[in-house]
């Protein structure tokens, strides 16, 4: 599983950082619950800072029920009103108290939509339940609307401190043996950015041999199992559905040949897609039939069994999340040494990028030697390999000498 759902906050003191505008979010749900009605919840500021982990903390927290709507839900004014018709003016399951979701308001406010900002205005001003919606940007004009009607708080992003925190309890949790030092580094590179960082620290656990070993043979088992039970034999026990779920999808092309397996096999793995994005960390009853999907669904897709033996590759997604952490530290250090001699900060150093690249096929040494990059960095900015830069010393060299 991977570590973002795994470790996501229970309460609202398991969230990272912003303990003032917390506090003030418990103040904001206590007096809904004390039959204090309080405006909408506009929560905003940057990715991966917790904005959606509130509204899941506070169900955990205060036993609420939830129902969330994304951008692509709010676009249509029918559907709007449909979802919050009826079905939010009934009482929640036994009695519960119910709260909404409304994630990613601002991409809506920047697409071409179908009457949903209205409908979703009008809804929140007399919403009936606590609603949260959450943006990146409140400040498009387009989100002014809805803006107006809704008590606004915003979550900056998280400490270096508060984000290695977090990754000490968890590497200690999942008994990783993780230098504080690599910690340390991939707390900064996040640039608090929580979710990224715990990415970065998954994509860092170490794989176990027989663990690879195990995880080899049940993708083996998986695809040639012939019928359903002898699919679902295979995945009993304590297994990790997210991390499978990676290795199927890397493999139905290495493993099914015709167009129509390998069509029916990702069509079934879409369709358990489609149910982990309706458990939404608490219709966990559905779980059962995305496991059947990407287990016996995908091995029944094939027409006849396929004899051959494959090898089977390590899922992309994993080999291209390890790779993001160097190349984040990367940039940062192109783009503070950039920087320095620009009199500008690293992030906008980095669009000097292709102006830099240009000058650096003809004059190599003046260009490291004025930025003070190493050859990792100028082979990085020219997008070529080490050995091409060693070979261009050794030229330069040779006729020196």
């Amino acid at each position: 599983m991977l570590f973002t759902i795994k470790y996501s906050p229970k309460k609202l003191d398991d969230i990272a950082g912003n303990e003032d505008s917390l506090t003030k979010i418990k103040q904001w749900i206590v007096n809904w619950l004390a039959g204090k009605p309080r405006r909408p919840l506009l929560i905003w500021g940057r990715p991966g800072i917790g904005k959606t982990s509130v509204a899941y903390a506070l169900k955990e927290q205060y036993d609420l029920d939830i129902i969330e709507m994304n951008a692509s839900e709010l676009r249509n004014k029918d559907r709007v009103e449909r979802m919050t018709g009826g079905t939010l003016l009934a009482g929640g399951l036994f009695g519960r108290q119910r709260i909404v979701l409304m994630d990613d308001v601002d991409i809506l406010a920047g697409r071409k939509d179908s009457g949903g900002s209205s409908a979703i205005v009008n809804f929140i001003k007399s919403a009936p339940c606590p609603i949260i919606l959450t943006a990146t940007d409140i400040w498009d004009s387009k989100l002014s609307q809805v803006r107006n009607e809704c008590e606004t708080i915003e979550m900056k992003k998280i400490s270096k401190i508060g984000i290695k925190k977090t990754l000490e309890k968890v590497a200690k949790i999942e008994k990783l043996s993780i230098a504080d030092s690599t910690l340390e580094s991939i707390a900064e590179n996040a640039e608090g950015d929580l979710r990224a960082a715990l990415n970065d620290l998954q994509a860092l656990a170490p794989t176990k041999r027989d663990h690879e070993k195990d995880i080899f043979n049940l993708v083996r088992l998986i695809f040639k199992a012939p019928t359903y039970a002898d699919a679902k034999e295979a995945v009993k026990g304590d297994i990790d559905y997210d991390l499978l779920k990676l290795w199927i999808d890397e493999n139905i092309p290495n493993e099914y040949e015709t167009p129509t397996d390998i069509a029916g096999a990702y069509d079934l793995l879409s369709r358990a897609d489609i149910f982990d994005g309706r458990i939404k960390k608490s219709r966990w009853q559905l779980l059962k039939y995305s496991i059947d999907l990407t287990t016996a669904g995908v091995a029944l897709a094939k027409k006849a069994p396929y004899r051959k033996f494959t090898k089977y590759q390590f899922p992309s997604f994993l080999r291209n999340m390890s790779r993001s952490i160097g190349r984040r530290a990367l940039l940062k250090s192109i783009g503070m040494k950039i920087g320095s001699k620009l009199h500008t900060n690293r992030k906008e150093a980095l669009i000097y990028l292709p102006f830099i690249r240009s000058i650096g096929k003809s004059q190599q040494e003046n260009l490291m030697d004025f930025y003070k990059l190493e050859e990792e960095e100028f082979a990085f900015i020219m997008e070529i390999s080490l050995n091409s830069i060693n070979s261009v010393n050794n030229v330069n060299k040779s006729s020196s000498s």
